[in-house]
């Protein structure tokens, strides 16, 4: 009779992903931790709809509520962003090699955006609902609008005239 552990460690299509996990990490636990993980990790991704990919985004990132939200690996973004329901980053055209999306410090991302890289945005800068930014945005600015336009330059760090 066969171990459990000899069934998993074939090299058999269903189990070789698995098989060869275990002979890498040399363990059973392991890959059963691994596979949990990933599927967990799954699961919550479609659950709430946040496409995120790890360690594109800087500390303090504040999701307000769930919602779409697509962030893949072409993006990097600074600490203390806030973004809301229904973002969209990514590319204008297929086959752009990552990263393309540079994201500045202490940003505000409204519901309903969509920034298309390769672009590069500036610290301190809120855009606004709806908004399509296809270019790049300098600091201390608010932009919105489809194509994204600067409406206001910002007094100050974080405060809007």
């Amino acid at each position: 009779m066969m171990c459990f552990y000899s069934i998993l460690s074939r090299d058999c299509v269903s189990w070789s992903f698995i098989g060869i996990y275990i002979r890498i990490r040399g363990g059973l636990y392991h890959a059963i931790r691994y596979f949990v993980a990933k599927h967990l990790f799954m699961y919550l991704r479609r659950k709430y709809n946040l496409f995120l990919s790890p360690g594109c985004f800087g500390k303090g990132l504040h999701i307000v509520h769930f919602g779409y939200i697509w962030a893949d690996n072409s993006c990097v973004i600074g600490k203390n962003c806030t973004i809301l329901p229904r973002v969209l980053l990514g590319k204008k055209k297929p086959g752009l090699q990552p990263p393309l999306i540079f994201i500045g410090d202490n940003c505000y991302i409204g519901t309903g955006a969509t920034i298309l890289g390769p672009v590069t945005i500036g610290d301190n800068v809120t855009i606004g609902a709806g908004a399509v930014v296809t270019k790049d945005i300098p600091s201390n600015v608010v932009v919105a609008g489809n194509p994204a336009k600067i409406i206001k330059v910002k007094n100050g760090s974080n405060c809007i005239d």
